[in-house]
Order: structure tokens, then C-alpha cells, then sequence
């Protein structure tokens, strides 16, 4: 075998081989963010629970997309912090009830009083009452809720997860929130 023969038989095995890789991975779908009409978020301001520490609704005017959604912010200095770094301001599993997911289900959040920033990672919880549940056992909810979300998002996806409505449950919390 000569050295360019062997090159080219070697290249298309390494390539072969990264097929091969590539192919066996699960094609994962589009992610499922909570999104009311397409807006993350119920329209509020990722940025302001980190920078302000308060839920802030976003205005129009400063939107961008990102994941398929328009998320709205409630300054363009938000917008810019925003893209800077998307992924730092993401809530944690796309938004969805952390508590929830810690159980193994998903359901609503209250972007209002059911929020908390914990190590600079955004949690939303069904309530108050539900955040405070969350962040008294933080260690062992996001341990679970990490182990849990690959399955809770595969069944947002094919509607095999339980899932929880304020609507449902009679609970006073309205979509898109007010503050």
C-alpha cells in the first residue's frame, strides 16, 4: 500500500467513523420553552431578575429572537446584556416549573412570585409557595429536576407527561402575567 493510498483509505475511515458517531446521537426536537403566543417568558425581562432582582415586563420595542421565541426585554441595555450571553439568562429547564420537574411532571409558572435566582440560575416555581418549597430544598430539587428534565421535556414533546395548568387547578394566576 502506498503512503497516499494508505492517507485516503485512513481519512475515509476517520470519516466513516464521525458519520457513524453523528448518526447513532438521538435527533433531539425543538426544544419546548414556555411561550405564550410565541413570547418567552409571558413577555418579562430574563435580564431584570438578575440585574434589577425583580420581575420586570418587557416592552416591544426590544425584542429579539432566540430558540425560536421573541424574547422581550424592558430596556435596550437588557437587549445588548441579553445577547451578550443568552444562555446565562435562560431559566432553567426552558422556563417551566423547577419544582415540577423535580417530581418528575411539568406544570405553569407564576412569573410574578414564583421566581428565584439561585447560584445565577433562574428558577421558576408553580407559586410562591411553591418557590419557597423549592429553594428550602434547592440541593436535592435541582439534583432531581437535572435527573428528571431529559424525560419531562421528551414528554412536553409527545404529551406523556403530566402536565399542570393554573386554568386547571382554579388557581388566580392568568396568562400572559401582569405585574
Amino acid at each position: 500500500m502506498t503512503k497516499n493510498t494508505y492517507t485516503l483509505s485512513t481519512g475515509i475511515h476517520c470519516l466513516l467513523v464521525a458519520i457513524i458517531i453523528v448518526l447513532s446521537k438521538p435527533i433531539l426536537a425543538a426544544e419546548i420553552i414556555n411561550a405564550y403566543e410565541n413570547i418567552a417568558m409571558d413577555g418579562f425581562d430574563v435580564v431584570a431578575y438578575f440585574e434589577q432582582r425583580a420581575p420586570l415586563k418587557g416592552d416591544a420595542t426590544y425584542g429579539v429572537d432566540y430558540k425560536g421565541k421573541r424574547w422581550i426585554f424592558s430596556s435596550a441595555q437588557n437587549v445588548k446584556t441579553f445577547q451578550q450571553n443568552p444562555s446565562a439568562f435562560e431559566p432553567q429547564f426552558n422556563g417551566w416549573c423547577a419544582y415540577a420537574v423535580s417530581e418528575g411532571y411539568g406544570a405553569e409558572v407564576d412569573f410574578i412570585n414564583g421566581w428565584a435566582v439561585l447560584d445565577n440560575k433562574l428558577y421558576l416555581n408553580w407559586d410562591a409557595e411553591t418557590r419557597d418549597l423549592f429553594t428550602n430544598e434547592q440541593v436535592k430539587r435541582k439534583v432531581d429536576a437535572q435527573a428528571n428534565w431529559q424525560e419531562v421535556h421528551k414528554g412536553l414533546h409527545d404529551g406523556s407527561t403530566d402536565f399542570y395548568t393554573h386554568k386547571q387547578e382554579n388557581v388566580n394566576i392568568s396568562h400572559p402575567q401582569k405585574p
